[in-house]
């Protein structure tokens, strides 16, 4: 349950921000690189007006371009849209509960970065044997709490595991081995916020 001095916490932190919404997850195929060249692409009239009425993203991954866009453009209306249903599962909870899913990322924060190496690589795999476990039965068409857990494991997973991987093995098990870094930031309150306020006129579609 949110505290009341927590939700104060958040509306500060919100208050200050710039709209530079980035990428919540490191994501296979990611624009980040591209950003320069593809807004240069952008048809004449968008870039006089700085508005977007429609934007629609097949393959959004980690969401580069459309962060990009919701911080330089007015976009009134957005769809996103990923077969990866964990990755729509995570939007959708920065989107609906974000407080939620930061309160619930920092307690792992602070869980992980007071272990050392190996009680670190242990938790890692401890969380993974839960996330591939909770896949079984897990509800992926009606959202509910649980969905603020699995967001929270997804995160966790990809800033800790090698390299920031999303891997699957044919059973559709999360299998990236554990990363050794000594200061992962698991809970990017700043950004979280930033995401939610950008996911604002935006529909989210696995």
């Amino acid at each position: 349950m949110i505290q009341n001095s927590e939700i104060i916490l958040h509306q500060n932190i919100r208050d200050n921000l710039k709209n530079e919404a980035k990428p919540f997850v490191k994501w296979a195929g990611g624009k980040s690189q591209l950003l320069d060249e593809l807004a240069e692409r952008l048809p004449i009239n968008i870039k006089t007006s700085r508005t977007i009425e429609k934007y629609v993203e097949p393959f959004v991954g980690g969401g580069a371009f459309f962060f990009f866009l919701k911080n330089n453009y007015k976009v009134k209306e957005a769809f996103l849209y990923d077969i990866n249903k964990e990755l729509i599962i995570g939007y959708k909870v920065i989107q609906k509960d974000v407080k939620e899913l930061i309160c619930r990322l920092k307690d792992i924060e602070r869980e992980y970065l007071d272990l050392n190496e190996a009680d670190r690589k242990d938790y890692y795999y401890k969380v993974r044997d839960m996330y591939n476990k909770q896949q079984d039965n897990f509800d992926y068409n009606t959202y509910n709490n649980e969905w603020i857990e699995r967001a929270a494991y997804l995160i966790f997973l990809n800033k800790t595991c090698f390299n920031g991987l999303f891997r699957q093995n044919k059973s559709g098990k999360f299998n990236v081995p554990f990363g050794r870094y000594k200061n992962p930031t698991i809970c990017d309150e700043k950004n979280l916020l930033s995401v939610n306020e950008a996911l604002e006129d935006t529909y989210v579609f696995a």
